[in-house]
């Protein structure tokens, strides 16, 4: 009896020795798991401070763009073709000066690069030289107001997004009483940014 207890002894001995090499194992790697949670947190923080970052980049890029909708369009518009089409367009539609228009230089103007749909024109999208004449024409949006045009600020897909979500929240403040209006991806109501 007393050599199967000293047995049964040395194997519980071996055997906690194993669960302790086990639990310093197993310590081990929580410490190492929590490290590398920790890690991908960082990382993950990271990603998302540089897409923010190529967000704006892109944005600054377009800040000079202003994109105009349901202008006609001729077939096998060129570029050139495009660029007259669009100041007839400003002095017609915004009603801005023939010569004022004139004097605008633009870096690009040309179609959108969708599918041409047959009986839809495609946007026009045009990168000003100045940002100083983009503002003067962007700001005559109203004499837009009931008819088949639009013009509207480029930004890139994620800002469209945001400024999209942000619509809803725009006109309740407007209903009630409120000023209210986006700026690139943020809404103003009565002169303060709103968080979400």
């Amino acid at each position: 009896m007393k050599t199967l207890w000293l047995a049964l002894e040395g194997r519980v001995k071996r055997v906690d020795k194993r669960v302790s090499k086990l639990e310093h194992s197993t310590e081990g790697a929580d410490i190492a798991a929590a490290h590398v949670s920790r890690r991908i947190d960082d990382l993950e923080r990271e990603r998302d401070s540089l897409r923010e970052d190529v967000t704006y980049m892109k944005s600054q890029s377009m800040r000079i763009n202003l994109i105009y909708t349901g202008v006609p369009e001729v077939e096998s518009e060129l570029p050139d073709t495009t660029e007259s089409i669009l100041r007839k367009h400003v002095t017609d539609a915004l009603k801005i000066a023939h010569e004022t228009v004139a004097s605008i230089k633009f870096e690009r103007v040309h179609r959108s690069p969708e599918e041409q749909t047959r009986g839809k024109a495609r946007s026009i999208i045009a990168k000003f030289a100045f940002f100083k004449d983009n503002e003067s024409v962007r700001r005559e949006w109203k004499q837009l107001t009931g008819t088949n045009y639009n013009v509207f600020e480029q930004f890139p897909p994620e800002v469209v997004a945001k400024r999209r979500k942000l619509l809803p929240k725009m006109k309740e403040a407007r209903a009630n009483g409120k000023g209210s209006w986006i700026s690139y991806d943020t809404l103003y109501v009565d002169g303060r940014p709103v968080r979400d």
